[in-house]
């Protein structure tokens, strides 16, 4: 099973909020090092894992796909947890998407393995968390996602690989294989903190966020699979892979954050396999 991705990204948007009179703006360089993370279900931790390095390949402009780490074990048969991260380059901000699968083994990560990544049966809220990341060629950096309904911050696929249907989930890409259902940026921001939510450090030297409030699929849950855009999942609730949005910007001033608003951008670009 093949993975492919969608084609560019919008940040005609990011230029124009940063266009004359805009302060001057530090790039934040690459991640690096070790950083922490921890992936609860409920009251269930599935990952915690403190000294997670940075994959060595994040880049899909070098030719071949990104590397990954594996972060952790689920299920009677200790089937591995695994993350990807994949980095977009802008004058301004750094742009990464974080990719978190339960494949077979590390000799193939395409097929899924035995046992979702979050229990079917189980309606609690999903958090994901990362600690103490470092970036080259900056000293200060904040972690955010733009509060509008083009940044493209969550999805799930299914053991098909197909998108589920999450709440406030936007229908985007062609109908068939490019058919993609992922959470914007504005359903973080919205008046429902119990349902999305975000919180990040400010301006430091390292970069500490969650993910919080992400919604547990469950058997009941629907996907769009291209042909029909509420087919019962594939696996019953199982998840196969999160996918997750965040960009960094370096520059301490806090009129930035309220100059992102206006932004146009699509962040996560993961289609089926």
């Amino acid at each position: 099973m093949k993975r492919k991705r969608c084609a560019g990204m919008l940040l005609a948007g990011l230029a124009a909020t940063f266009g004359a009179g805009a302060p001057a703006l530090a790039q934040v360089g690459e991640p690096t090092g070790t950083f922490g993370i921890k992936i609860t279900h409920g009251g269930t931790t599935i990952v915690d894992n403190p000294n997670v390095a940075v994959p060595t390949d994040i880049k899909l402009s070098d030719g071949d796909g990104e590397d990954f780490v594996q972060i952790g074990t689920i299920g009677p048969m200790n089937s591995p947890i695994i993350l990807k991260i994949v980095t977009d380059d802008d004058p301004n901000f750094r742009i990464s998407h974080w990719y978190i699968d339960v494949p077979a083994s590390l000799a193939n990560i395409n097929l899924p393995g035995p046992t979702s990544l979050f229990d079917p049966s189980n309606p609690s809220p999903i958090e994901v968390e990362i600690t103490n990341l470092a970036f080259t060629n900056t000293t200060n950096v904040t972690p955010l996602i733009v509060p509008n309904n083009t940044y493209a911050t969550a999805f799930m696929r299914d053991l098909g690989g197909v998108f589920y249907n999450m709440p406030l989930g936007n229908t985007t890409g062609f109908p068939g294989p490019g058919t993609q259902v992922q959470v914007p940026g504005q359903a973080f921001f919205d008046a429902d903190p119990a349902m999305y939510s975000f919180t990040g450090s400010n301006f430091g030297p390292t970069a500490s966020w969650k993910w919080s409030g992400l919604p547990n699929p469950g058997a009941g849950t629907t996907t769009n699979n291209g042909i029909n855009p509420n087919a019962p999942s594939f696996g019953s609730g199982y998840v196969f892979e999160l996918g997750l949005g965040v960009s960094f910007v370096g520059v301490p001033e806090p009129g930035t954050m309220t100059l992102l608003g206006g932004a146009a951008v699509m962040l996560l670009r993961r289609r089926r396999r």
